[in-house]
């Protein structure tokens, strides 16, 4: 019982620090957001297997493997988190969530292919439900959309159609960022299980192995973020050179507080559910994890969502829970 317990809060913490980060989103890009939570991240680690007196762990790994916790993070962090926090700004944090939790899918579909893992039956009407849950979302979107551009201004039906074709048109774009998302946390959650397992075998601690890998793919994901964010502030300056990237002191307590709650805490929790409760169960409560966003969003970010979009998320879910039940 007490690694379900964790489970939940290590999804709400997730989802929380997700909710803080929608706050900052006007002065700071998706890039920076990841980076900074990223580099919290690192510190919090270091300072953890410091603390604990197992540093030298990490050079027991052979570098065949440090190669594959860094690809893990390239795929899962800098690509899958990035992608996400892109969609979140367009979507919203429930929608974003919604479509992105379908990562199970695609881990199971290369867990097919690379691990031998067992087909089931229940992939193909996981496969219908999610796609039309997203397909739902996608409309209920759209259509709210037109709807407040016709409250706001009462437009020609020239100039209508215009706006709701970029609308249309950036919010399919917001769904792509979330199915590289869902890509990117599966591509990494199959190497990762593949390398901590390995991990596992050479230093006979499974308790470390998860803290062992965040310690050598952190770093690594932080200095290809900070090069990211490096070469995004100089196409703004050369765009724009009056520009003022200065960032209110909101917006930093803001970015700590939901670094420490997401990254630093969830990482953790995260980690005490899957040697607690199993992957398994934590997969399913993280899946629900759209339906934790519901109130949260709506209370710190005045998010509503239509009564199809909510039919949607259901869909997704049900398709991500019959994927991994």
């Amino acid at each position: 019982m007490i690694g379900e317990f964790i489970a939940i809060l290590a999804v709400l913490t997730f989802v929380g620090s997700n909710v803080i980060f929608r706050q900052t989103e006007r002065e700071v890009s998706p890039t920076f957001i990841n980076f900074f939570r990223t580099s919290i991240g690192t510190l919090t680690f270091f300072l953890i297997i410091l603390l604990i007196n197992q540093f030298n762990l990490i050079f027991i790994i052979p570098w065949e493997l440090w190669l594959l916790l860094i690809s893990s993070f390239i795929f899962g962090q800098v690509i899958g988190d990035t992608a996400y926090f892109t969609a979140q700004k367009e979507l919203g944090t429930t929608i974003a969530l919604a479509i992105s939790m379908t990562f199970p899918l695609f881990t199971f579909i290369l867990s097919l292919i690379f691990l031998d893992r067992v087909f089931n039956l229940n992939l193909i009407l996981a496969l219908v439900l999610i796609g039309i849950g997203i397909t739902i979302i996608g409309k209920s979107k759209i259509n709210s959309g037109s709807s407040d551009h016709e409250k706001l201004v009462p437009l020609h039906i020239d100039k209508k159609n215009q706006v709701d074709e970029l609308s249309r048109k950036g919010l399919i774009k917001a769904i792509g960022f979330c199915i590289i998302a869902s890509l990117g946390w599966a591509v990494g959650a199959v190497i990762i299980e593949f390398a901590t397992s390995q991990i596992d075998q050479l230093i006979h601690m499974e308790q470390l192995s998860s803290l062992i890998g965040n310690v050598i793919r952190f770093p690594f994901a932080t200095l290809i973020l900070g090069s990211m964010v490096l070469r995004e502030n100089h196409l703004k300056k050369h765009n724009n050179p009056q520009q003022n990237d200065k960032k209110s002191l909101r917006v930093w307590i803001l970015l700590i507080g939901a670094s420490i709650l997401g990254t630093s805490l969830g990482a953790y929790l995260y980690t005490e559910a899957v040697h607690l409760a199993g992957a398994n169960i934590m997969s399913l409560v993280a899946s629900a994890s759209p339906l934790f966003a519901l109130p949260l969003t709506y209370f710190v970010n005045k998010e509503k969502i239509s009564k199809y979009g909510f039919i949607g998320v259901i869909l997704t879910i049900l398709g991500v829970i019959l994927i991994l039940i």
